[in-house]
């Protein structure tokens, strides 16, 4: 059921009223800031071929949350590199042991339950550097007017380049019934996803920063970012997480039925320049779901 008329001109008017007279000519996420070096010591970069693909978030000293769908190589091709700030920099990269996906995970143009759990192949030793991030407290998804942040190595404009230097967006949770109106994602928002958007028009993820934590209260993950429009900074088509509080009875099972590593390899000391003939630059296969395409 879609909010009456009324309702729905107020809430474009608020949207409206935020965006007006933003900064629309910066180029990070798009729209966003560098993050204060390793600031945000939680975050991941999962990359093929040095290449960055994803974003995801340390949970666990050997588990890593990210978006599903950003799984479409075989994890054998795929790196997880942590401690990371400027893309390309020497950081700890640790291959994927096993990889487990929500049980209920609908690809695209469906795209539902878009949660996957990678574990590393060795145990990583907590630093100012690399450390991980809480789950939620309870099971309630975060309420419409928060305000949360973002943080990715995705494009800094369309058509354009990956960030070199970790960027970082402050959003507000948008209502989940404006998301759901037919000039908006028409129904396709279930109550485990996130509506987000940030101050201006000109703001947004965009392609690479897929599998990135959305993080609204501190020292805990609210979000995994799953999709967005074609056009990243389409009013109309805001960037959409998964909601992580429904999700953690399973993803405390998943961690508690996968006990400690038989062994520990030492990481590898990552020093791979990406090549060009791999998708760095948002090129097919740097991961971010365009929803334009859901029914």
């Amino acid at each position: 059921m879609e909010p009456p008329q009324s309702e729905m001109l107020l809430l474009l008017m608020v949207l409206e009223a935020l965006w007006t007279g933003g900064n629309t000519f910066e180029t990070h996420i798009i729209g966003g800031r560098d993050a204060v070096p390793h600031s945000r010591p939680y975050m991941v970069s999962l990359q093929k071929s040095g290449c960055h693909q994803c974003g995801g978030v340390l949970l666990h000293q050997n588990w890593v949350l990210t978006a599903a769908h950003c799984l479409t190589q075989p994890t054998q091709q795929l790196r997880l590199v942590l401690g990371l700030h400027v893309l390309g920099e020497p950081s700890l990269t640790y291959r994927i042991r096993k990889m487990v996906l929500h049980p209920e995970y609908k690809p695209a143009p469906h795209l539902e339950n878009d949660l996957a759990l990678l574990k590393l192949d060795g145990k990583v030793k907590p630093s100012k550097t690399i450390l991980p991030l809480a789950l939620p407290q309870g099971r309630q998804v975060v309420a419409t007017g928060t305000r949360c942040s973002l943080a990715g190595w995705g494009l800094t404009h369309q058509p354009g380049q990956m960030a070199r230097v970790l960027q970082e967006l402050d959003l507000r949770v948008l209502d989940i019934r404006m998301c759901n109106n037919s000039r908006f994602w028409h129904g396709d928002i279930s109550p485990h996803m996130i509506c987000l958007a940030a101050d201006s028009k000109g703001q947004a993820p965009c392609k690479g920063d897929s599998g990135g934590p959305v993080v609204c209260r501190r020292g805990q993950v609210a979000g995994i970012l799953s999709f967005s429009s074609k056009n990243c900074t389409d009013i109309f088509k805001p960037p959409v997480a998964v909601a992580v509080a429904p999700y953690t009875p399973w993803i405390k099972k998943v961690l508690r039925h996968n006990g400690p590593l038989p062994h520990l390899d030492p990481p590898e000391v990552a020093l791979i320049p990406c090549s060009k003939e791999h998708p760095a630059a948002g090129q097919p296969g740097a991961q971010m779901y365009e929803g334009t395409n859901k029914p």
